[in-house]
This record gives C-alpha cells, structure tokens and sequence, in this order.
C-alpha cells in the first residue's frame, strides 16, 4: 500500500508540467480576444467620429484608411503577415455587399453634406452608423478568421459575406450607441463651461 501512494505520488508532480502548456495556450488566446475586441470597438468611435467631418468623401477615405490600421493592427496581435492591397481589396468586397448597395450608398450619404443646411444633417444622421457598422464587422470578420487559423492571404469574403451582414447589424446597434454618447458629451460641454 505504502508502495502505491508512493507511486501516485511521484506520478503526480510529473503530470503538472504537461497540464501546464495547455492552460496558458488557452488563456493567452482568451487574452488575446479581448485585446481583439478592444482594438476593434476603440476603432469602431474612430470610425464613428471621422464620419462626422462635414467634408464630403474626406470621411470616407478616413474610414478606410481607419479600417485598414485595424486590419494592420489585428494582424501584429495575431502574429500574422498583412498587405495593404490585399487588405483594400478585402474592404472593397465585404463593404460592397452590404444591404445590396455598400460603398456607392456611403458615397451618396457623404455627399449629402453639400447640400446647404439640411444635407450636413442628414450625413450627421446616417453616416456614422454606417461607418461604425462597417469597421465592427471588419474587425469581427478579421478576429474570426484569425482565430480559425487563417491569415489575410486565404480570407475568402464569398464565405464571410454572411458573417459580416450579421456583425454589420450588430455593429449598427454599437455604433448608434458611440454616436448617442458622443452628442451627449458635446451638449454637455458648453453647459459645463
């Protein structure tokens, strides 16, 4: 008996170390799926707020180029290689294909700022939204992607089209959020002053 418990004894310092690997694997890739969400909501205000420029097609290019950073970004936190060109032709795909008219709706919305007076409101109303939406699906498109083991070279947008049009809704919900709080703060500002 004594020869026993000291058997099991000695085999369970051994079985430690194995264990041990695959715990800080798992919480690591927990870890790095926060930092990832993150990332991705601290972009989705940048979007939120760049969209709001009262400059026609500024915004946009600064949304695009806000969306590429992330993509950049996402890219160093999961230890993958990025391209610049294969990231905008990415873009172009899945924002093309949303809700059937994409980047020409942006385009038209953005260019409703110059329209005096009532066309900067209308961009005002619908264009940070649609920015928001936009880069959280990227971003959530890129993180699952990542996660599953791929990189921007084998990204197929034919398969994530259906992925982004849910996470483009989701990120409507977010982005609307961002804007509610950002004209909060703005009102609250020259009350406070």
């Amino acid at each position: 008996m004594a020869a026993q418990s000291a058997a099991s004894e000695t085999s369970v310092p051994a079985s430690v170390p194995e264990a041990e690997p695959a715990i800080a694997p798992a919480s690591e890739a927990v870890g790095r799926s926060l930092v990832a969400e993150n990332l991705v909501k601290d972009y989705v205000i940048a979007s939120v707020a760049a969209s709001i420029v009262p400059v026609p097609l500024f915004d946009i290019a600064a949304v695009a180029a806000i969306e590429m950073r992330m993509i950049q970004k996402l890219s160093e936190l999961y230890g993958k290689p990025f391209s610049e060109g294969v990231g905008r032709n990415i873009l172009a795909s899945l924002a093309g294909g949303v809700l059937g008219y994409g980047v020409g709706a942006a385009v038209a919305v953005s260019l409703t700022k110059l329209i005096p007076g009532v066309g900067w409101m209308m961009g005002m109303v619908s264009l940070p939204v649609l920015s928001g939406a936009s880069t959280y699906a990227v971003g959530r498109v890129f993180i699952k992607h990542y996660e599953g083991g791929g990189d921007i070279f084998d990204l197929s947008t034919e398969a994530m089209r259906g992925y982004y049009q849910e996470q483009f809704e989701k990120g409507k919900k977010l982005a609307a959020k961002v804007k509610g709080k950002k004209a909060q703060a703005e009102e609250a500002a020259p009350s406070a002053a």
